[in-house]
């Protein structure tokens, strides 16, 4: 039986390093009970939006109290590349960490640095959530800590994508999530699915593939997990809790009308 959220976390990036299909979704209303009813739905994890949702660090809390002992892996997607915003989501209990526009290998190396003991950038306490308030030694916190987290970086800029031999070499990293969102942006394109954003997927993707490094993805419909599975990709957030609960009330609407 697992002791610990940690020991649950360490089993999802294990499953991840595998390449095990997981799927999860974006949370982007600050609500706990939202986490909760997200930890018990089945996802195998969720992502906390903080870079396009009104996470501070005190509703990031406030989800991470509610999922936290239940064991299911929360990361966050921070809204930039901080240091002290990072160590405060990992220290209030998240699996993981997000970060967005990821343009080369020394944003990759912060990155991991920022979320790891190890790698010498994360400051050490053990006094919050993560660290059982104090129970964990020093060592145990820092090792079982080390071991679970996730760090994903987001290839999201023409920068990321020029740079993408040099990010997938950095050490630590444990995924690359494509943004095709900001792709489209960055590339002066229409729609995600133009021609110049899928020749860029499907660059990073084959990149990431060559250097042993794990796939994430965006995707709107489950049905388009299929396309992005060929690939390689193996992690899939679908939606998010505000689509979702759109689609759902929306479905009982329509399967109202044809009873008028």
């Amino acid at each position: 039986m697992m002791d610990s959220a940690f020991d649950r976390y360490a089993l999802f990036r294990q499953r991840c390093h595998a390449g095990e299909k997981v799927a999860g979704t974006f949370q982007k209303t600050p609500s706990r009970h939202v986490g909760e009813i997200l930890a018990h739905s089945g996802l195998d994890f969720a992502v906390l939006d903080a870079e396009h949702a009104p996470f501070g660090i005190e509703a990031i809390d406030e989800v991470l109290a509610a999922t936290h002992p239940r064991g299911f892996p929360v990361l966050v997607r921070v809204p930039e590349l901080r240091t002290s915003l990072i160590g405060a989501c990992l220290d209030a209990g998240a699996s993981g960490i997000v970060i967005p526009h990821v343009m080369s290998a020394e944003n990759a190396a912060d990155a991991v640095a920022a979320a790891r003991f190890s790698a010498g950038g994360r400051g050490l306490s053990p006094s919050g959530r993560a660290g059982d308030y104090g129970a964990r030694t020093l060592a145990d916190f820092m090792a079982a800590s080390d071991e679970a987290v996730n760090v994903w970086c987001q290839i999201e800029d023409v920068e990321g994508v020029a740079n993408i031999d040099s990010i997938c070499r950095v050490p630590g990293v444990d995924a690359l999530f494509v943004g095709r969102a900001d792709l489209m942006r960055s590339l002066g394109a229409s729609t995600i699915d133009d021609a110049a954003v899928e020749d860029a997927v499907s660059g990073i993707a084959a990149a990431g593939t060559a250097a042993g490094m794990r796939l994430a993805i965006h995707i709107g419909r489950v049905a388009e997990a299929e396309r992005f599975a060929k690939l390689g990709f193996t992690i899939f957030i679908c939606g998010s809790d505000q689509s979702l609960l759109g689609k759902g009330a929306s479905d009982i609407r329509q399967g109202i009308d044809p009873l008028k």
